[in-house]
């Protein structure tokens, strides 16, 4: 399967940083080396505090777009402490993580994430679908997880929203690791053919060119290139090396090349 010249880097920069004033320099900063990432686009997803700022900073550029870590799917606005699809679109955002391990971890099963999924979709919002298994073991129980996570979001899908979906793999054990401990882009390359032939069998062979698939997990600017191009995916999903402004410039440029 031949992979598409269109790059994506999404920087989550979860519970980071920790003021205003240092997420509108990152913000800005990052914009003004957009003119070297090429190809590459690049989404911003900070905390909610964080976005009418962020949005400011990053509104005059055609490179960088404003993303969200999370959404509220209920209906109604009896709902302390959530914000909906809605909401984020007139924020600006164009991108929303959905199925984040960490969420996964302590609040959204296979069902909450299928509903926060569609009601981005619906609010015409491109969604970022995460998925990844714990732990590999040589019985490849990881690509019955991977499938059955894609299959439990994705399931009957109408076709006119595939345009909007991105898939985000992010293998948990591979988190926060050092950069030799990422997943060897041999190894990615075998899970990015199996997550495209679940998508097909799912959507329909002539839809999954539609659909970019990231890696996120330990990338850094020394190993980003290789983990791209080996592992045959359509961009990144960076975590905290998207907060080193010099750092992630390179690592977005050396991708765009």
């Amino acid at each position: 399967m031949k992979i598409s010249k269109t790059k994506l880097v999404v920087a989550n920069w979860k519970m980071n940083p920790e003021s205003l004033d240092k997420a509108r320099m990152i913000s800005s900063e990052i914009t003004k080396h957009a003119k070297i990432f090429g190809s590459v686009k690049l989404v911003i997803c900070p905390p909610f505090i964080f976005l009418n700022e962020v949005a400011k900073t990053i509104s005059g550029s055609k490179k960088v777009f404003l993303g969200a870590q999370d959404v509220f799917a209920g209906q109604g606005v009896a709902h302390t402490g959530e914000i909906g699809p809605e909401m984020l679109k007139k924020a600006g955002i164009k991108y929303v993580i959905v199925g984040h391990s960490e969420k996964r971890a302590v609040s959204d099963t296979d069902e909450i994430v299928r509903e926060k999924l569609l009601a981005v979709l619906k609010e015409g919002l491109r969604v970022i679908l995460c998925v990844g298994e714990k732990e590999r073991n040589h019985h490849g129980s990881q690509y019955e997880e991977i499938q059955r996570q894609i299959e439990s979001a994705l399931g009957k899908l109408p076709r006119k929203f595939v345009k909007n979906l991105v898939i985000a793999y992010e293998p948990v054990w591979a988190i926060g690791r050092s950069e030799r401990e990422a997943m060897r882009p041999e190894e990615l390359h075998e899970m990015t053919i199996f997550i495209k032939r679940v998508i097909s069998d799912l959507l329909g062979k002539n839809e999954i060119e539609k659909v970019l698939i990231l890696y996120g997990g330990s990338v850094t600017k020394g190993n980003a290139k290789n983990i791209v191009e080996k592992g045959n995916v359509n961009g990144l999903l960076v975590g905290r090396e998207s907060l080193k402004v010099s750092d992630f410039a390179d690592l977005i440029q050396e991708i765009g090349k």
